[in-house]
C-alpha cells in the first residue's frame, strides 16, 4: 500500500507455532498452485504495469540450459499479445511464445536450445494497465547459460517462525485509512541445482477466519528473498484475527516445487489501534488441526482444477 504507514504493537503476547505435520505439494500441481494465485496474491491495485522482477535476476550467471524465464509484473498489468524478443547475443534475435498468468502477473517463456556459456538478453515488453491508456516501461534481462540441466525439485526449509504487528495505512489511491495485520516470515535455507537466486517463493494462508479448509488462500509470489531477510505479509484484520497460518513453497525455472515444511502459526487478538505500548512475543507452541490433512486436501483441490482444465470447464 502507499502512503503512511505506522505500526502499533499490540497489547498482551502475541503466541508464535508451529504446526504438527508438513505440508506438501507434488510436481504434478505446480502449474495449479501457480494458477490458483488469485487477485489477493497481487499487489497494490494503483501500482503501475512495470516489471517488477524477474527470474532468474538480471545479470544472472550459471542459469540451467532447460530454463524457463519469467517476468513479475505490476498488479494493474495485462497482456494483449506483446512480442517478447529472446536476442542471442551475437547471433540471432527472435520472438518467442509468451504465456501470461492475470492471477500472479507473471509472464513466462520457455525458449529452447539454450547454448550452454552463452550469453542472452529477454526483451521483455511494456504492458498495458487495466482501464487506462498507460503502458509500462519494457525491460531488458541480460543473463548467461551455464552448462547445468536442473533436473532435481528445490529444497526449502519453509517459514521457520513469524512475527506479527498491527499498521494503519492511508490508501493515496482511495484517502481512506486501512487497518491490517503484518506478519514478517523468517525462511529456512533454500536451494536449487540450478542456482538459489532464480527461485520464486510462494506463500499461502492456511488457516483463519477467511480461508476455506479445502483451499490454502495464495497471498503472495515473488523471488525468493536472500539469505537471512524476511518476508512480510499484510493481511486484513478480518482475514486474520484468531488463529492464523501460512505456508511456503519455492518454485524453480522448470516448475519444479519444494515442499513446504510445517505450517508456521499464530494467534492475533484484536488490535487495540488507540495504544503506543510495545509488547514482546513470547515462543509457544500452536497446533493447527487440519495440518496433517492439509497435503491431502491441496493436491485434491489441485488435481480437481486440472480435471476441470482439461475438460474445458472454468
Amino acid at each position: 500500500m502507499h502512503g503512511s504507514h505506522v505500526l502499533v504493537r499490540p497489547r498482551g503476547p502475541a503466541r508464535i507455532g508451529r504446526s504438527r505435520g508438513p505440508l506438501r505439494c507434488g510436481i504434478v500441481g505446480v502449474a495449479l498452485v501457480v494458477g490458483a494465485m488469485a487477485g489477493k496474491a497481487r499487489a497494490d491495485p494503483c501500482a503501475s504495469p512495470n516489471v517488477i522482477e524477474t527470474m532468474p535476476p538480471d545479470r544472472a550467471q550459471g542459469v540451467p540450459t532447460n530454463a524457463q524465464l519469467f517476468a513479475r509484473y505490476g498488479s494493474v498489468a495485462q497482456y494483449m499479445g506483446e512480442n517478447v524478443t529472446l536476442e542471442h547475443v551475437g547471433v540471432d534475435d527472435q520472438v518467442v511464445t509468451a504465456t501470461f498468468d492475470d492471477t500472479e502477473g507473471v509472464l513466462r517463456i520457455a525458449p529452447s536450445g539454450l547454448v550452454a556459456g552463452e550469453s542472452y538478453v529477454t526483451h521483455w515488453p511494456g504492458l498495458h494497465a487495466l482501464d487506462t491508456s498507460m503502458v509500462g516501461a519494457s525491460f531488458d534481462q541480460h543473463f548467461e547459460v551455464g552448462d547445468v540441466v536442473d533436473t532435481a525439485a528445490p529444497t526449502f526449509g519453509g517459514i521457520e517462525s513469524i512475527t506479527w504487528d498491527v499498521s494503519r495505512e492511508r490508501d493515496s489511491c482511495t484517502g481512506s485509512v486501512d487497518e491490517r495485520y503484518v506478519f514478517d516470515l523468517t525462511l529456512g535455507p533454500a536451494a536449487d541445482d540450478g542456482g538459489r537466486d532464480s527461485l520464486a517463493l510462494l506463500v499461502f494462508q492456511t488457516a483463519g477466519p477467511d480461508v476455506d479448509a479445502m483451499a490454502p488462500t495464495p497471498i503472495l509470489v515473488q523471488r525468493v528473498p536472500p539469505a537471512g531477510q524476511t518476508v512480510r505479509v499484510s493481511r486484513t484484520v478480518a482475514t486474520t484475527l484468531g488463529h492464523v497460518c501460512f505456508a511456503a513453497i519455492v518454485r524453480d525455472l522448470t516448475m519444479k516445487v519444494s515442499t513446504s515444511g510445517p505450517a508456521a502459526c499464530v494467534d492475533t487478538v484484536t488490535p487495540p489501534f488507540f495504544y503506543g505500548c510495545a509488547a514482546s512475543g513470547t515462543a509457544g507452541r500452536a497446533g493447527w488441526r487440519a495440518a496433517s490433512a492439509a497435503s491431502a486436501l491441496l493436491l485434491g483441490a489441485l488435481a480437481l482444477r486440472a480435471g476441470r482444465r482439461r475438460r474445458g470447464d472454468p
